[in-house]
């Protein structure tokens, strides 16, 4: 038996800022969980353009294993006025380069962690509708500390 991969389409560009975390939950019996707001987002590719339209926010998992587990709500206004929820989990891996980057507010490269994304939109907008029925990945790199930008892949 044979496997063939699906491809990828690029869509967008998903750009976020992150402020106010609070301190991690340790000692939850649900496992420790720290608070970030997602103050600034836009979307922006050849199909789609759009900005935050109000605080955003992510619930994520932090743990012992050198990964973080971003739980993710924003919502989002198109440059048309369609309303556009987005919510994505993943895993952020805590290289020393990005520690090292996130503390020095520096940019890293793209190889320099493992930052992937499932993500999942939700629209009644009409001229969106194509959000509602794709599977999205994303890879992702820090611009500066709390400052990241992920490539957004359609799978075909």
């Amino acid at each position: 038996m044979t496997y063939e991969a699906p491809d990828l389409d690029f869509e967008m560009t998903y750009t976020v800022r992150t402020t106010h975390p609070l301190e991690p939950t340790v000692g939850s019996p649900f496992g420790a969980k720290q608070f970030w707001q997602v103050s600034e987002a836009t979307l922006d590719g050849a199909r789609i353009k759009a900005h935050l339209a109000g605080a955003g926010l992510d619930w994520m998992s932090v743990s012992s294993d050198g990964y973080w587990r971003p739980d993710v709500h924003a919502q989002f206004l198109t440059d048309d006025a369609a309303v556009i929820l987005m919510h994505y989990t993943g895993l952020v891996q805590q290289t020393d380069r990005f520690a090292a980057a996130a503390d020095a507010d520096q940019p890293t490269d793209w190889a320099d962690q493992y930052m992937r994304l499932a993500v999942r939109f939700e629209t009644g907008a009409q001229q969106y509708l194509w959000l509602n029925t794709n599977l999205f990945i994303a890879n992702g790199r820090l611009l500066g500390t709390g400052h990241i930008e992920y490539e957004v892949y359609r799978v075909l």
